[in-house]
């Protein structure tokens, strides 16, 4: 690599270790608040170093790739790959950035093995990047990762031509790979990706192309595509009973769990037990366990886990696991209360394992599999209620953005309060209150509600973390693209429960402007939202809140409450509410002596609930 790039991943690493969360509960929280403030200065610092370095010598490359040298096309090459340690994911968007102009230099060039590699990282790059945004069902790279995959395994054709092994190994991995750019919800995704799967397979297990390229690992290659056969369970949970589906289903986890068990028993270590639960629930869905035998496989399963395993298994053992407890045990209605101890217990462990994961592993698993402990969420009249559940998730996993949300919230509750007082009638329709006098009588119940639809307002950027909390390096335009669906995810995880369905105009519409001129998205629609008002005030409170913080300003200067107030009057009528803008600029000295004292009470908060046993 060129000396530019071991400085841009040193300062990146430098960054994942200033802004590490994990196991941080300190005894002096007003130290803390300052060296926390510390370190966000120091991160600002990397972040524009990490931003001049690559204007100044990667993007002049970039503008004129295909005339690039040799030597610069193998250092770029060589800087991408480093950017991609394992599930650490160093800088994916600087990743796809690189393999996209490598993708040029080498069509241009005529490097054929180079274009096939290339066509094959691409693709891997635009899947993880659909992972994230596949949380807020959004699936803009589905088509060109098809595209990428396609034309690299399109080359099985020009087979015998190709002389390089790895090559060779980049088109069965393509053609397997050709099956992730589909999923299993639509009709045409679900006939198009077992097409993939059904074609791969045949290439795969063909001994031709085992005689051609013997040092190939083809049961590896073949293991893989069984893993990945698998999740079309995800279709037996949805009622799937076409035969052929369920006996590929089951024939792909037998497969899988024979292996796993073949490999631990050379290795001396236990099986995974994914793929041994993997196994239960085909068996499950192919009538040969019952639910109470399944239930008892995964608790077994889960009192086996290891409690400090960070690694993608562990993920799936402390995290994924009680999702699929949830959701199974929820199909027969005397289940969910003779499990209550046991999914409590769960829910309360998830919490603890999420609060130790270390900033290393934050990874689209990680959130994937977080989103479905969302999904499949019980809710107890007696017990824990989801939105407890999500700000319990976000606090243990990093106490500043559970900040962000409280002081947003206390911010909101002032103005509302101010509101009450002064001109009640902008309030009317709000929770349905008919009148002036009304939104005097249902105060209490008016903020309590502002101030929890705060608290929940941006609960989609926590599948968004990584985006938001490890940037090394100003945004990417298509970062900002992918940022900007945290509302939809936040949308969507809300639209699960009763208790915070409404929520979610709040959660979708707080970065829409006022008058409907700019922000996003424009889904969101003002005059529809029956509590808009709430939404008004808290979009004002947000936006105060990111002004004095860095961290949640893109890394910009921290402003004082009167340079802030002073932007939020600026935009009185345009991207707020003229009203309520005004009220909230009228306030300085209010807020000035809120910002002395409560930021660090609202750590020393967050922390007391991280001691909580």
């Amino acid at each position: 690599m060129r000396e530019y790039q071991e400085r841009y991943i040193e300062n990146l690493k430098r960054i994942m270790e200033l802004a590490d969360v994990s196991e941080r509960v300190p005894e002096d929280v007003a130290l803390f608040v300052e060296q926390r403030r510390r370190k966000n200065l120091a991160i600002n610092s990397l972040i524009a170093e990490n931003t001049a370095l690559l204007r100044q010598n990667l993007m002049p490359l970039l503008d004129d790739i295909v005339s690039a040298t040799q030597e610069d096309a193998a250092q770029l090459e060589d800087f991408a790959e480093h950017l991609m340690q394992g599930v650490q994911q160093l800088d994916l968007l600087l990743n796809y950035t690189l393999r996209n102009a490598l993708l040029a230099y080498a069509r241009k060039n005529k490097k054929r093995d180079m274009l096939i590699r290339q066509l094959y990282h691409t693709g891997m790059a635009l899947f993880y990047m659909q992972e994230i945004i596949g949380h807020a069902e959004r699936y803009d790279y589905r088509w060109k990762m098809s595209m990428l995959f396609g034309e690299a395994a399109s080359y099985i054709k020009k087979y015998d031509e190709i002389e390089d092994v790895d090559t060779r190994g980049y088109i069965h991995r393509s053609m397997a790979n050709l099956a992730l750019a589909y999923g299993w919800t639509e009709p045409e995704d679900i006939r198009l990706k077992n097409r993939a799967i059904k074609r791969s397979f045949q290439i795969l297990t063909d001994e031709r192309y085992h005689e051609k390229t013997p040092s190939l690992p083809w049961d590896v290659y073949l293991y893989k595509s069984h893993q990945e056969r698998t999740t079309a369970m995800q279709l037996l949970r949805r009622g799937e009973t076409d035969p052929e589906v369920v006996r590929d289903v089951m024939e792909s986890a037998e497969y899988v769990w024979k292996r796993q068990l073949e490999n631990s028993e050379k290795k001396g270590t236990r099986p995974s037990e994914r793929w041994m639960l993997e196994y239960d629930i085909a068996q499950y869905h192919c009538g040969v366990l019952n639910l109470s035998q399944l239930l008892k496989s995964m608790e077994k399963a889960y009192l086996d886990r290891e409690k400090d395993d960070f690694s993608e298994r562990g993920l799936w053992s402390h995290i994924y696991l009680p999702a699929f407890y949830a959701e199974y045990m929820a199909r027969e209605a005397p289940m969910v209360g003779k499990k209550k101890r046991v999914l409590l217990y769960m829910y309360s462990e998830t919490i603890k394992y999420v609060q130790r994961v270390p900033n290393g592993q934050l990874n689209s698993r990680l959130t994937t599999f977080l989103l479905e402990s969302f999904k499949s969420f019980v809710e107890y009249p007696d017990g824990l209620q989801a939105k407890d559940f999500l700000l319990d998730l976000v606090v243990c996993r990093d106490p500043d953005i559970y900040v962000y949300l409280r002081l947003t919230a206390d911010f909101s509750r002032m103005i509302l309060e101010e509101a009450i007082r002064r001109t009640p009638e902008q309030l009317v329709g709000a929770l349905g209150c008919r009148d002036a006098d009304q939104v005097r009588e249902r105060s209490d119940e008016l903020l309590r509600f502002t101030y929890e639809c705060a608290m929940l307002h941006d609960i989609g950027t926590f599948l968004f973390e990584r985006l938001v909390t490890l940037a090394a390096r100003d945004r990417f335009q298509e970062e900002e693209k992918m940022y900007r669906y945290h509302v939809y995810a936040g949308q969507i995880i809300l639209s699960r429960f009763a208790s915070t369905q409404k929520y979610m105009p709040t959660a979708l519409g707080h970065h829409r402007w006022y008058d409907g001129s700019g922000g996003y998205p424009e889904e969101y629609v003002r005059e529809e939202d029956p509590n808009r008002q709430v939404t008004d005030i808290v979009a004002i409170a947000a936006y105060f809140t990111g002004l004095m913080d860095s961290k949640f300003n893109d890394g910009r200067k921290e402003l004082s409450v009167e340079e802030a107030l002073s932007n939020v009057r600026a935009q009185a009528g345009t991207r707020f509410s003229p009203v309520f803008a005004e009220l909230f600029a009228g306030m300085q000295k209010e807020l000035e002596a809120y910002m002395e004292t409560n930021v660090v009470r609202a750590y020393a908060d967050a922390f007391d609930q991280l001691r909580q046993p």
